[in-house]
């Protein structure tokens, strides 16, 4: 004789994973209105008796979707009649050899379930159908019509991929076994597999016991996605989970996906030395090879790091960056490479992993590259050209998957020639060198610049700007920006903490900008007093020798210049 009861350990398989993976309540109840199984808020809310005239419509009917519970027709006689406690229902019946043997129900308690299975429907009842399929399958499994098999598997595979949400499910280890099929076209336009995910997700499960696990946005800053993880939990055991992307959060990444400009057009400028800067990051963007940005201090070469890594298909893995002049010599070698418990005196219990295996399958930044210590450009370039590395202390070769982008305001052929940097690793690095223009090469995106600091720093102010002055935007444009764009930035916030307007004038200026305009304008008037003594003393010259080629020549040789310099003088003078 067919039982649901028989079969009730898989099914509660079944029934758990897919009320955990869905966040909704689910039961199975027999032909007589008895619960088989259900979620643990189904039994508390609706009891283990069913209303059975409603089990025989749906037994009847096939489908059936309960919108108005407690106020339908098949709702008279019930218990809960106009005060159900369930918001909505749907109902599948489970058949075998086209025998109707029991109803498969998913319900929402809450007002959010409500909404979702409401304006989902179609999606819910196709994965209710399937549900019910596959508890038929189990019964025909337990009787011994099918070869035995693995529903838990073949749930996933089957109700999932007609999900619109991304799911990837994952085992206890943290390892993802599946992905559906919206997962599979997330991951496809971020060029990620399946087992990047597990590589990712791992970490978060180091806490994990088997009584709980953590529910977080694990993957939030490496798939660039909120990523709700869920527990399922059979006989109070972990045995896996589901990563969700929500289908809301799918359509809207699209839409900007097709929108944006990408992280490079967010670099502001427009002169000739930016663009052509901005084109060239744009065609190395996705290449492996290494990367030597080079440029005075403050000039953004940080800012292009990113905006380079953020523009590739390694964005949506980490990006780490080390400052190579800040770190001790002692520690360095323990900072890049990571160490291993017991290495050294204050060695992290378990050890601990460095930057390079930190930064795995995305970008490692070496900022100030020349102050690198000689000894570990040694090993550095080792690591450049086996991409693999040793932690301080251990044994094992930790293969790495990582692009090195460096940067330095120094001259990296000067410190050779001085032995303070290997010749061998300034060649593994300028693989692709890139200039950052200093600000005064580039002056024409002083107001650009300056605006849209003006629009970032007004939440670190809490005050709103109508903008700058026509008079504050020519000092900006005539200073000489020692400090470059980071200079700039600095300026716009103090001027905005002291400007009591909302218009930034000369007087919310540093005073080194306004004390550099005077001596700009005392310059120019000295330059302008040398013009004019300059020409009144080869005027006289001319008047003495004359004004033919044998009196230039005499001229020239007395002011002790070259007759070709002389008529270029002659031609700045705008004498005749």
């Amino acid at each position: 004789m067919v039982s649901l009861e028989r079969c009730k350990p898989a099914i509660e398989k079944v029934i758990t994973g897919i009320s955990d993976i869905l966040n909704v309540d689910a039961a199975v109840i027999n032909e007589r209105g008895l619960l088989v199984v259900s979620t643990e808020r189904y039994l508390k809310q609706k009891g283990e008796n069913v209303h059975i005239p409603s089990i025989e419509f749906v037994l009847s009917r096939g489908d059936f979707l309960v919108d108005k519970p407690g106020s339908m027709e098949m709702c008279v006689g019930c218990r809960f009649l106009e005060s159900c406690p369930a918001k909505v229902e749907l109902l599948s019946s489970i058949k075998v050899a086209n025998h109707a043997i029991g109803v498969v129900s998913l319900t929402s308690f809450t007002k959010e379930g409500q909404h979702r299975l409401s304006k989902h429907t179609e999606k819910y009842q196709q994965i209710l159908t399937k549900v019910s399929g596959m508890i038929t399958t189990i019964i025909q499994t337990q009787t011994g019509k099918l070869e035995p098999y693995h529903p838990y598997d073949q749930l996933l595979e089957g109700v999932l991929d007609t999900v619109s949400d991304a799911y990837l499910t994952f085992d206890r280890s943290g390892n993802v076994v599946h992905a559906n099929a919206s997962a599979r076209s997330l991951l496809a336009q971020k060029d990620l597999l399946p087992a990047d995910i597990s590589q990712m997700f791992m970490p978060s499960l180091s806490s994990l016991s088997t009584q709980s696990m953590p529910v977080a946005n694990c993957l939030i800053d490496k798939l660039n996605a909120p990523v709700e993880a869920t527990p399922i939990m059979v006989n109070d055991q972990f045995i896996g989970g589901a990563l969700r992307v929500t289908s809301e959060w799918l359509a809207t990444s699209m839409r900007q996906t097709k929108q944006s400009k990408g992280s490079l057009e967010q670099i502001v400028g427009k002169s000739h030395a930016i663009r052509q800067l901005k084109e060239k990051a744009g065609r190395i963007k996705n290449s492996s090879s290494t990367v030597l940005i080079t440029g005075a201090t403050g000039t953004g070469k940080g800012h292009l790091a990113k905006a380079i890594h953020e523009a590739s298909t390694r964005a949506y893995y980490p990006f780490v960056a080390i400052n190579c002049a800040s770190i001790p010599e002692s520690l360095f070698e323990s900072e890049l490479f990571g160490h291993e418990e017991g290495a050294f005196t204050g060695a992290k219990k378990g050890g601990k992993p460095g930057r390079f295996e930190m930064a795995n399958n995305g970008t490692l930044f070496l900022d100030e590259m020349g102050d690198m210590p000689l000894p570990l450009q040694a090993k550095l370039l080792r690591v450049l050209q086996d991409m693999v590395i040793e932690r301080v202390g251990g044994t094992r070769s930790i293969p790495i998957n990582v692009r090195i982008i460096a940067a330095t305001n120094q001259n990296l052929e000067e410190l050779i020639e001085q032995k303070a940097f290997r010749a061998d690793l300034f060649y593994r690095l300028n693989v692709i060198p890139i200039h950052v223009p200093a600000l005064a090469e580039r002056k024409e995106d002083i107001e650009l610049l300056a605006l849209s600091y003006l629009q970032t720093c007004r939440e670190k102010t809490g005050r709103t700007f109508a903008g700058i002055a026509p008079k504050t935007m020519e000092i900006l444009a005539s200073y000489h920006w020692p400090g470059n764009v980071r200079e700039l930035e600095n300026v716009i916030e103090y001027a905005m903490n002291m400007e009591t307007g909302t218009t930034i004038t000369p007087d919310s200026l540093p005073p080194r900008l306004l004390s550099g305009t005077v001596s700009a304008s005392s310059g120019s008037a000295i330059r302008e007093r040398i013009a004019d003594v300059q020409a009144d003393a080869i005027r006289a010259s001319l008047q003495r020798h004359g004004s033919d080629l044998k009196g230039k020549m005499e001229v020239a040789s007395e002011l002790g210049i070259g007759i070709r310099t002389l008529y270029r003088k002659l031609k700045a003078l705008g004498i005749s």
